[in-house]
């Protein structure tokens, strides 16, 4: 197959992922590996040892070869349906992906993160309140860290009942309203009030904003949250501490947990928490719902309860 016909059906395949609705259409590592391979391969027909020796030649982590190698099967599928002689990898030819365990925070670690937060300097600035409000929002929503840096005043709605935010049309182009708690809410209001105060930051468009109305850098809180963690003394036995990301996951577990204990149907309640979490369905909010000893325990009682265990009547 020439170069210019792969370049044809390129564009092709990407505008049908667009009109299918898809937000990643992996326009530019196609393009890349189109270009290369009619240059080193011209006029065959695509082979799998090829389109593998393509993915590994750089230097990459095992998790982005298999995302690279994942894009690329999705298009040598659409090439085949041309040219029946392309070869389509199998999605086990590189190593899958391995997770670490997520670092779930106990309550009481989150409390020490968020007293951490409100002595951030500048003292006396704006950017210990935003730290506290960011990192409350975070840990008491699920949010994703860009969706919270994200928001924009307008959609910050804390006078409301109930209180709420609007994420507007993040990833999978969805969007939706989440409900604040309380205490949440409280920090939230205490950190408008103070933003209200501050002339450059309440012309800003964004709600996380420093003292000169610039959006909070999502680096700079990322090497803040590390350092603080770090300082007290917040590592898993392996050496690995907690990330932003670890707010998220420990807000799915706690939130699963506290069902169980409740006597709440977790399986009927599922759909509510992948709202929550921004997914399409309940099996991309899987992965958040580690187990965790205290999780692990409340299934354990209410399968107990169910299978009528001890019961000598």
């Amino acid at each position: 197959m020439s170069g210019e016909e792969l370049q044809e059906l390129l564009s092709r395949y990407v505008e049908h992922r667009e009109l299918l609705g898809y937000r990643q259409t992996h326009r530019g590592i196609l393009a890349r590996f189109v270009q290369d391979y009619a240059i080193e391969h011209p006029g065959e027909s695509i082979k799998t040892n090829d389109v593998l020796e393509w993915v590994t030649r750089v230097r990459r982590a095992p998790p982005t070869q298999s995302a690279i190698l994942s894009a690329l099967r999705g298009f040598l599928r659409f090439v085949k349906a041309v040219d029946p002689a392309t070869s389509v990898p199998d999605n086990h030819l590189l190593p899958s992906p391995r997770r670490n365990p997520p670092y779930i925070l106990s309550v009481e670690q989150l409390q020490s993160i968020l007293h951490a937060a409100a002595t951030a300097r500048p003292r006396g600035g704006l950017r210990a309140d935003a730290y506290v409000g960011v990192l409350g929002l975070l840990a008491s929503s699920g949010l994703r860290v860009s969706e919270a840096l994200h928001l924009k005043d307008t959609d910050v709605h804390l006078r409301d009942e109930p209180p709420h935010v609007v994420i507007r049309e993040t990833k999978f182009k969805k969007s939706r309203i989440v409900p604040l708690h309380p205490t949440t809410a409280a920090h939230l209001k205490q950190y408008a009030e103070r933003r209200e105060h501050k002339c450059h930051a309440r012309r800003a468009t964004m709600f996380f904003v420093t003292d000169f109305g610039q959006p909070l850098d999502q680096n700079s809180l990322w090497r803040w949250f590390s350092c603080a963690t770090g300082k007290l003394g917040l590592h898993l036995p392996d050496g690995r501490g907690p990330t932003l990301h670890s707010l998220r996951h420990s807000f799915a577990v706690h939130r699963l947990t506290r069902w169980y204990e409740d006597g709440a149907s977790a399986a009927e309640l599922a759909p509510t928490l992948s709202v929550y979490l921004g997914h399409v369905s309940p099996k991309e909010s899987y992965w958040y719902v580690s187990s965790t000893p205290g999780l692990l325990g409340s299934a354990s009682n209410r399968f107990a309860a169910f299978a009528g265990v001890g019961d000598q009547s």
